[in-house]
Parts: structure tokens; sequence; C-alpha cells
């Protein structure tokens, strides 16, 4: 019996295997023997547990007594794990198999025979654990240098040089994050990325290997695992850690980026869209948000006498509805339009959007750098692993700052400080605008007044202020 084995066949031709199959057909002409199967594994490594289909026939043709000898090229062909070399041992033993290679025989049914496999094979299983070292090492200098990844399909929105963007699903992406980012559903995204024809690389990979024809389906799921993924903002991430900037062009801006993540990725997203399937989503822009002047408690959309107003549940105000809503549109109009909208929306001041990108780009900078040493031997394992996870530290407090600075959801989409933004307001879905209002606004209603001849002007039963936001100490 000649068993042959390769851990990688990267090219697909057996080369490897027919060259060992080649050694043993030469050994048994030499010696005399007969060769009554021949068993090839190709591309199966022996060392990670996979099963290999060819070397279970082996164990059990010899355990059936069918065979006298095993041939291989070397002993580490047959097996890197002392556990099936046990195995091998005890079934050579048992039906006096015994085992030849290129490099020597091996008599298992003697004590040095098996004393010779067991120093084999410890040393096939060091060379396999300190090549495993070396990858991992490799894997980690390459990722933090942005090298591309090849593992799996080819990323949505680009060809499979992982590097080429497609125009077309670039510019879906793109749009995607502004119309989620303004309010739009999930689903309704993957709605129109199947009505558009755009395919998923798995839908593709189904589809090569005549599985199924390529079907133009999203899930809202498949949608939110493309915005949320960092490959699209230019970040390499390894074993789950961004570790630099990739060498792909990007296609979604950092701060849309994280703005996607902190909008779909937030814990209580899941439970505040559960509650909106159990209960009414509000309806009206100022509805919990607006307060009454007397009790304080939030007001709601009601009538009173056939008037649609807000109402406090103590009934305390009952003011026109279109008038206030009229009133907020029109302030908030006005605050967007101001050259200082941005600094409104982030009270730490507008300029650390700025520094926070200049500090995210340092760190980003930084892990490139320390990949470069690791790789080039000036820096050891546990210096490179200390220095990475304090920059990625400092690179997670930036992209937070960034986020916090009105950078995020709320501007996306809106041009601050230009006469734009009021058409840009007014399609805003009612969800975000209810978001900015609560952002900048407060909004007191004030009772009428108990005298139905000389009731207080409706002017003065709304007043407007600028949302007093308290800045977190560090």
């Amino acid at each position: 019996m000649i068993y042959a084995r390769v851990s990688l066949d990267a090219a697909g031709e057996g080369r490897s295997v027919d060259r060992q199959l080649e050694a043993g057909r030469q050994l048994c002409e030499l010696r005399g023997w007969t060769v009554v199967e021949e068993r090839i594994d190709n591309s199966i490594s022996a060392s990670t547990g996979k099963e290999r289909p060819a070397w279970k026939s082996v164990l059990a043709m010899v355990e059936a007594r069918e065979v006298d000898l095993i041939v291989a090229w070397h002993i580490d062909r047959m097996t890197r794990s002392m556990l099936d070399l046990e195995e091998l041992i005890l079934l050579a033993v048992d039906a006096g198999v015994g085992v030849a290679t290129a490099s020597g025989d091996l008599d298992l049914t003697t004590d040095v025979g098996r004393m010779v496999a067991r120093i084999l094979a410890a040393v096939a299983r060091a060379e396999v654990e300190r090549k495993g070292a070396r990858q991992k090492l490799a894997n980690v200098a390459r990722a933090a240098e942005g090298d591309v990844h090849f593992g799996g399909v080819r990323p949505f929105g680009y060809e499979n040089d992982r590097v080429t963007i497609i125009p077309k699903e670039a510019d879906a992406i793109r749009k995607a994050a502004v119309d989620v980012l303004a309010g739009k559903p999930l689903a309704q995204v993957a709605r129109e990325w199947s009505d558009d024809g755009l395919v998923s690389s798995r839908a593709e990979i189904g589809w090569e290997k005549g599985k199924r024809k390529p079907k133009a389906g999203w899930s809202a799921r498949g949608v939110k695992n493309v915005l949320v993924n960092p490959r699209y903002a230019g970040i390499r991430v390894y074993n789950g850690d961004e570790v630099g900037t990739g060498v792909w062009d990007k296609i979604l801006e950092l701060e849309d980026y994280l703005a996607l993540v902190q909008l779909l990725v937030d814990p209580d997203r899941k439970k505040g869209e559960n509650a909106g399937r159990n209960g009414r989503k509000p309806q009206s822009l100022v509805t919990g948000i607006g307060r009454c002047q007397k009790c304080g408690e939030t007001v709601r959309a009601a009538s009173n006498r056939g008037e649609l107003t807000y109402s406090c549940r103590m009934s305390h105000v009952h003011t026109n509805r279109e008038y206030v809503d009229t009133r907020v549109h029109g302030e908030m109009i006005d605050r967007l339009s101001r050259s200082d909208a941005l600094a409104l929306l982030a009270p730490s001041g507008h300029t650390e959007a700025d520094e926070a990108k200049a500090d995210i780009e340092k760190a980003q900078a930084k892990l490139n750098q320390l990949a470069k040493l690791l790789a080039t031997d000036l820096m050891t394992d546990e210096q490179f692993i200390t220095a990475t996870a304090a920059t990625r530290e400092k690179l997670k407090k930036a992209e937070a700052v960034l986020i916090k600075a009105g950078t995020g959801a709320l501007t996306v989409g809106l041009d601050l400080g230009t006469p734009k933004v009021k058409k840009q307001w007014l399609d805003l879905p009612l969800e975000r605008q209810r978001k900015l209002v609560e952002a900048l606004l407060e909004v007191t209603l004030i009772p009428r007044g108990r005298k139905r001849r000389d009731p207080t002007p409706l002017e003065e039963q709304v007043m407007i202020e600028d949302r007093k936001v308290e800045v977190e100490a560090e």
C-alpha cells in the first residue's frame, strides 16, 4: 500500500503527490514488493484534525489484514499528531504491518522502531507549531500594513482583487448610507438594491458553482452588514481589531461610517424597534419633546373640541398643533441655516471634529509604523501587542469624540449654514426631524388662561429656547 499526502496544493495540479507516488513505486520495485493499492489525500493537512479519507481507508485495510506494508515518502506524510501515531503503532503491532519510507524503514513492532517513529513525529509536530507561529506573525504584520485579505467572497462594491471599486455598487452603498442616516428603513434599501438588480457576492458564488441562478435578493440584515463593515471606510481589521489603514480606496467617509455604526449597532436600537411594533410611533413633531409649563410633563397629540392640539396628561395646556409645528419648523430652519449650526450640535466646540480626525490619522499611521517595526524584527511580539493595544484605545476615543462632535447621523445630508438646508429640513423623515428638534430646542407650552373672552394670545402660548446641553466632564 502506497500512501501520499500534501498539505496544500495551491495550483490544484497534484504534482507533489505524483512525485511521492513515483518514489514509492520505485522503492517497491527495488525491494520486490507488490503494490496492491495507492491512496492519496491532496491538499489536506495532517495536523489540523481535518478528516483524511484516504488515510482512513489505509487504516481500515491494515485492520482488515489486507496489506503487509505501508509505503510513504516520510513518516510526517502519514501523521504529525502523537495521538494518530499511537493509533498507527497499535494497529501495526496487532496486524504485524511494517512502515517503509524514502528516508528509511520503520519497524513499529519493535521498541526501537517505535522510539524512532515517536521522535520523528515530535520533530514534525514542533515544526508545525513553529510554522504556525511564523504564519500568525506574518499575518499580523501584513494586516497592520493594510494589505488586502483574500479569504471568503469578494466584498460587495469591489472587484475580486479587493481593491478596484465597482462604481455601480459603490454608488449604491453611498446612497444607502445617506438614506439610512436620514431615517430610511434597511428593508426599503434592500428592496431598492434588489429592484436595481444588484447581486450579493454570496449569490454570485452560488451561481458560479452551478447551484442556482444569481438572485438579486437583499435582506435588511445583508444591507446592515455592508454599511457597518469597516472596510468601506478604509479600515483594516484583523481578528476583530482595527489595525491600520487599508491599501484600497474607501467608499464611505469615516464620519459617515461611524454614524452608521452608532445608529445600527446601538444596543438600544432593537429594543426601540420592538417597542415600535408593540406601540404607535409618534406621528407629530413635538410629542414627547415639548413640555407643559405648569406641570413639566411632556405633551402628546390630542384634540380639544374638534381642534388638533398638544396637551399634557393633566390637561393644563391645549395648544393648537399646527401653530406649534409651524413655529418649530421655522426655528429649526433658522438655526440650521446659521453659520454656527455645527457648533450648536457640538456644544463642546465644533473644532473638536477636526482634531478628532487628525488624532485618528495619527493613530492609524502609528499602527502602520508598528507593523513595519515588527516585520523588520525591530520590535518583539510583546512590545507590538502592548503598543498596538494602547494605540487602538486612542483610536476609539478619537472616534467617540468625532461622533459626539455632531458630525454623525444628525447632520449627514444637510448643507448646514446654507439656504439649501430649508428644503432639506422639510424633506427629512419625521423621525429624524424629531431627533434634531430634541437636540437643539426646548419647547414649552403655556396654558391659555381661564378667561375664554380674553385668552392668552396664541403666540404667547409657545416658548422656544436653545436647548442647554451639559458637556460631560472628562
